[in-house]
């Protein structure tokens, strides 16, 4: 594994959950996360602690095992720090003093065992550190084995904690049948209910929810089973209404059914259906009509608070951080790309008149003018297609899976004369989507001509809209282009622009789409 950089703090969380046991190895910089190996072992603590009380000893044997496996590659990777956090499980059985001992040595390192509320609002940081949310205040929902947690806030400051027993691990004890009958239903609703009615701290409505655990994940993952995802389910949205469906196909049938299910993995079958039908139901008592997913939660979240980082980004500002920091990782030197996603912005805020796209879209069009050079990282020939590789696997945090799909699609067409349809992100776009990337592909394709030689000779585009012609004069040394491949690559410009392209370059004026 590399080096840090200078003035980078490489550090390691492990997270001893009810569930699993986690690691994660990442590089620091100021409010920065860049995570370099994350290794999960599914243990069900809290299985064991709901059924007797406390962990017997063959999963003490397990869990000391995985510790001491997870310490070791935090030290291979070079963790200057290392943070050991337990929680729900651990915190609740009869006999933690002697397994926290027991796996603090296989650690060595202190364990740092978490109440409810403190777990809360570590895993509220980390969560909003992932995503782009307007507006405030922002409830955090973090359902893991052992138990729920709830934290509403402003920005990075949290207003209200809860801690419920009612981790997915735990209340599976309780169900006697699988599936589960109608009594065992009754008793978890009546286990939801009693517990959230009993907690004076709750939020009152919350329209902005972000839910975060690995079960939240995996239910996030089976709602959209059949759309196309990037590699991370950060910012999924999940309507409520379409997790009650998938609760209600989980309880009908047993885990060979579960199984059975697209989208359903084998480390979650046993319990999954257990933690759709607690998730509908707090939502539901939050009258959520959606919630969206984090990938981040109580690891980041010791690590923020650690380095004294609570404030999150707002929405723009972490998407524009996010793009920077996959552009950096593989174009550090390049100003190619930077200076596209300039002239791309120029092009954009010019023709609003033209194209009618949101706002918003402007952001999906300059990440993608600053990411459509970084497939060179890998190779020249096909770069495009590396390019959309990496975007797909580079876990931008504060773009949703459509949003991260426009990009996407958009690098990989840099080169062609129209969108690749043929890649898996296509499929699974909205038709309103799939115009919306069109045009924006044209701005691309159009800011990128401007800089064909990567000279940066073109400075500046000035922008005129006569009639039914789009006027471009350029500022700067001139356009280095043949008039072949100039027609070529403008000609979805001149289609989404709604009539001829004129480019005064100097003294030269060439007209693009006028036809013969």
């Amino acid at each position: 594994m590399r080096e840090p950089a200078p003035g980078v703090v490489r550090a390691a969380v492990l997270d001893l959950g009810s569930n699993s046991f986690h690691v994660l190895v990442a590089d620091l910089d100021g409010r920065r996360i860049t995570p370099l190996l994350r290794e999960r072992e599914m243990l069900h603590l809290g299985r064991a602690v709901g059924a007797t009380g406390e962990v017997g000893a063959s999963v003490r044997r397990a869990a000391v095992e995985v510790v001491n496996h997870h310490a070791g590659l935090a030290r291979r990777a070079g963790a200057v720090e290392v943070h050991v956090v337990a929680t729900a499980a651990i915190r609740d059985g009869a006999n933690r003093g002697e397994v926290l001992a027991e796996l603090a040595a296989a650690a060595g390192s202190a364990i740092r065992l978490l109440d409810g509320d403190e777990e809360a609002r570590l895993s509220y940081l980390g969560a909003r550190a992932a995503v782009a949310i307007e507006g405030e205040p922002v409830v955090l929902v973090d359902l893991g084995g052992g138990s729920l947690e709830i934290a509403e806030g402003i920005g990075g400051r949290v207003t209200s904690t809860a801690s419920l027993p009612l981790g997915a691990s735990r209340l599976s004890a309780a169900v006697d049948a699988d599936p589960p009958t109608a009594s065992d239903l009754a008793r978890l609703h009546t286990a939801v209910d009693d517990a959230l009615a009993a907690h004076p701290r709750l939020p009152g409505r919350a329209p902005r929810v972000v839910a975060v655990g690995g079960p939240v994940r995996a239910l996030a993952r089976i709602t959209v089973h059949d759309r196309w995802l990037p590699a991370s389910p950060n910012q999924i949205p999940v309507r409520t209404d379409d997790l009650a469906a998938i609760r209600d196909r989980l309880t009908a049938v047993d885990v060979d059914g579960r199984l059975a299910l697209p989208g359903v993995k084998a480390r979650r079958a046993d319990h999954l259906h257990i933690a759709a039908v607690v998730l509908t139901r707090v939502l539901r008592h939050l009258g959520a009509d959606e919630a969206t997913v984090s990938s981040w939660g109580l690891r980041e979240g010791v690590l923020l608070d650690t380095h004294g980082v609570a404030e999150p980004l707002d929405a723009e500002a972490l998407r524009a951080d996010e793009v920077e920091r996959l552009r950096t990782a593989f174009a550090p030197n390049d100003p190619h790309p930077p200076h596209v996603a300039r002239l791309a912005s120029a092009l954009f805020d010019a023709t609003v008149e033209r194209h009618g796209l949101h706002p918003r879209d402007r952001g999906l069009l300059t990440a993608a003018a600053a990411l459509h050079g970084i497939g060179e990282a890998l190779a020249l020939r096909r770069q495009h297609r590396h390019a959309a590789y990496l975007v797909e696997h580079g876990e931008l945090r504060g773009f949703s899976p459509t949003e991260t799909a426009v990009i996407t699609l958009l690098v990989r067409s840099q080169r062609g004369d129209d969108v690749a349809v043929d890649h898996p992100a296509h499929r699974g776009l909205h038709p309103e989507d799939r115009g919306r990337l069109r045009k924006l592909l044209g701005l691309l394709h159009l800011a990128d001509v401007l800089d064909r030689a990567h000279d940066q000779a073109v400075t500046g585009v000035e922008v005129r809209c006569c009639a039914d012609t789009t006027h471009l004069t350029l500022a700067g040394d001139g356009l280095h282009i043949t008039d072949d491949e100039l027609s070529r690559r403008t000609g979805l410009a001149v289609e989404i622009l709604g009539g001829p392209l004129v480019i005064h370059d100097g003294d030269a004026t060439r007209t693009l789409g006028a036809g013969p």
